[in-house]
């Protein structure tokens, strides 16, 4: 789990990663801290999905937290973000930008610890992830926000559910190595991989996906893809009924 921590006391930040490491050494827990004094580092290294959680304090020299949060919000709309500081004044701005959560300081380790479980549950309920190198910086998708994957030459093009374009140099035979045979995923064609769940129809040759994407298939099994989808449509209605 990697998480930033965006605070222009170091004092602050120090008693943070403390507690945190604490927590992670308590659970045997593989957790990453970057910390940073100035906010616009954070922003400038910033990437979609690099972190799990961003602590993220309101009352800076040169900056408020909330402006901060808006900005990550513009990049990211799923990033989780916790809202430190000494006031609960920011409270109402903080939640109308779906906060996390909001901890006044000084962290207590109890609050921290608490709050730590809740992140380790929210992250880990919605299933496995996919990991990648988006331009150098480490990446991760849940399984379900991944709409396609498509190889092209050295690289793999991996489309996210808000129609976003990731290009990572992978093979595909790695990329469905960390599927792990997910039945959501079905290969329309040679080097393309499609999440079912966001398939919307099959016709003229090509899949349409997200009603926005589409990719050619192979036409020679187009009886086979179609009933593939049907059955997995099933299943999932039925599933769901249950």
């Amino acid at each position: 789990m990697n998480i930033a921590i965006v605070d222009d006391d170091a004092k602050d930040i120090g008693q943070l990663s403390t507690i945190l490491k604490g927590y992670a050494a308590f659970h045997h827990s593989d957790i990453t801290i970057e910390s940073f004094q100035d906010p616009a580092d954070f922003l400038a290294s910033y990437a979609p999905y690099r972190y799990s959680t961003v602590f993220l304090d309101i009352y800076m020299n040169h900056d408020n937290g909330v402006d901060i949060a808006r900005q990550i919000r513009e990049m990211d709309p799923n990033a989780l973000i916790v809202f430190q500081t000494t006031s609960t004044d920011h409270m109402p701005s903080a939640f109308s930008l779906h906060a996390f959560d909001y901890v006044i300081k000084p962290a207590e380790q109890e609050r921290i610890y608490r709050l730590m479980d809740d992140i380790t549950h929210q992250v880990t309920q919605d299933g496995k992830t996919f990991s990648f190198l988006d331009k150098k910086v480490e990446c991760k998708l849940l399984f379900s926000d991944i709409i396609s994957l498509r190889s092209n030459g050295h690289y793999l093009h991996i489309t996210d559910k808000d129609m976003t374009e990731h290009i990572s140099r992978m093979t595909f035979a790695e990329a469905e190595e960390q599927l792990d045979g997910d039945t959501r995923f079905l290969l329309i064609n040679r080097g393309t991989l499609v999440n079912m769940d966001f398939v919307t129809d099959f016709g003229n040759g090509v899949c349409v996906v997200n009603d926005s994407m589409y990719l050619p298939y192979n036409v020679k099994k187009r009886k086979e893809l179609e009933q593939t989808y049907r059955n997995y449509m099933f299943s999932k209605i039925r599933n769901n009924t249950h």
